[in-house]
């Protein structure tokens, strides 16, 4: 996931990381080693079973979702928005085809430290028309930017429980086990863990969760269907999407 806001962050432990192997993926099962592309040693994270899907923002160019779902690839989450002023200009576009096709669907907020939580989730919940089967909204968390004021954690809270309390279900939470362990704490366990680690077996879990949902185990991968490139992730192989998917009445 990318960052609009020119604004230089605050150092930090990276969230992102190329496998550290020079090796070509190898497929999983036929139709997903076509949307890889790759050839030569299984990466870590690739599996042939399991539920696989993929993230993008504007940055990722065009999609043609109907060739991103005959790739194998069955779920996306799309960014919508960024702090308080930034819509992804590509969000509507992309919520609608994918809604179109019956291709599971989530929408992610990239949430800025230095911007007020209200307004954040204000803003996003104004963009995202949550609705039933949809995937539960997800915030990603993987900057400290020059300008943020002590109370980091509490203010995500206050992000995250307006979004539930609008949406009725509990937002995904989206970071890398290095970036949480030196920024947040250990409160967050109630909500569902989606983990971005490379070049492992098993992604750590950051403190506060007892295991991971999703598992963004490559980031800038090639998929055909995207124009330039997305974040490949896996469901947890305990789970199915039915699992994740906002039920009637939600």
């Amino acid at each position: 996931m990318r960052r609009s806001r020119a604004t230089t962050p605050v150092p930090a432990p990276p969230s992102r990381r190329p496998p550290p192997f020079a090796a070509a993926v190898v497929a999983a099962g036929l139709l997903l080693a076509g949307a890889l592309g790759a050839a030569g040693a299984r990466a870590p994270g690739e599996s042939a079973a399991g539920v696989h899907g993929i993230d993008v923002s504007h940055y990722s160019g065009a999609v043609d979702w109907e060739r991103v779902r005959e790739g194998g690839f069955e779920f996306a989450y799309v960014k919508a928005t960024e702090g308080v002023d930034s819509p992804d200009p590509a969000f509507a576009d992309h919520w609608r085809r994918l809604g179109e096709l019956g291709l599971a669907r989530g929408a992610y907020h990239f949430y800025v430290t230095e911007d007020d939580p209200e307004e954040q989730a204000r803003f996003f919940l104004a963009t995202v028309g949550h609705g039933p089967g949809d995937l539960p909204p997800a915030v990603d968390v993987e900057v400290i930017g020059h300008g943020t004021q002590p109370g980091v954690a509490d203010r995500l809270r206050t992000f995250l429980e307006i979004v539930a309390r609008e949406t009725d279900v509990r937002p995904i939470v989206y970071t890398s086990p290095r970036f949480w362990n030196a920024n947040l704490t250990a409160a967050f366990g109630d909500h569902r863990l989606w983990v971005a680690e490379y070049g492992v077996e098993e992604p750590q879990v950051p403190e506060g969760w007892d295991r991971w949902t999703l598992w963004q185990w490559r980031g800038n991968g090639s998929v055909p269907g995207v124009e330039k490139d997305a974040d490949l992730s896996r469901l947890h192989p305990e789970l199915t999407l039915d699992d994740l998917r906002i039920p009637p009445g939600g």
